[in-house]
């Protein structure tokens, strides 16, 4: 269980305009944001970020579809490693049958693009209180 106030929430998306227009909807709703562009990237980001604080991240919000790491590729070595398997996920892609593809994953939730800005951030934040109260 974490116990810090503050969201922070790791963004990993491949697509420049598409992170940046996700980055600046969450930050505009008072979240803190680390972007990474694939899911090797974004191991190496929870590392950083463990250093600085040890709950972080408090959610991720994870591409599906991703060069070199894709989200399930990501998905999975974050499922094996106790130290982040707890860590809530929300998958996030254009593919159409994201529910059925995404299953096994056990995100917290799926959202579909074009993503609705109110949508993302009301299940960020439900996602890190879903964390914080098991």
């Amino acid at each position: 269980m974490i116990t810090q106030s503050r969201v922070h929430v790791l963004l990993v998306e491949d697509d420049e305009d598409t992170r940046e227009v996700l980055r600046l909807i969450l930050e505009s709703d008072g979240i803190e944001v680390a972007v990474a562009r694939d899911g090797l990237e974004a191991l190496n980001r929870i590392g950083q970020l463990r250093e600085q604080d040890p709950h972080a991240p408090s959610v991720i919000v994870l591409d599906y579809m991703m060069p070199r790491c894709s989200g399930p590729q990501f998905r999975q070595r974050q499922l094996a490693d106790p130290q982040i398997a707890d860590v809530p996920v929300i998958l996030v892609s254009a593919v159409s049958d994201l529910s059925s593809r995404a299953a096994l994953l056990k995100p917290y939730a799926m959202l579909q693009k074009p993503i609705d800005p109110d949508q993302l951030t009301s299940v960020v934040r439900e996602a890190c209180n879903a964390r914080r109260n098991p």
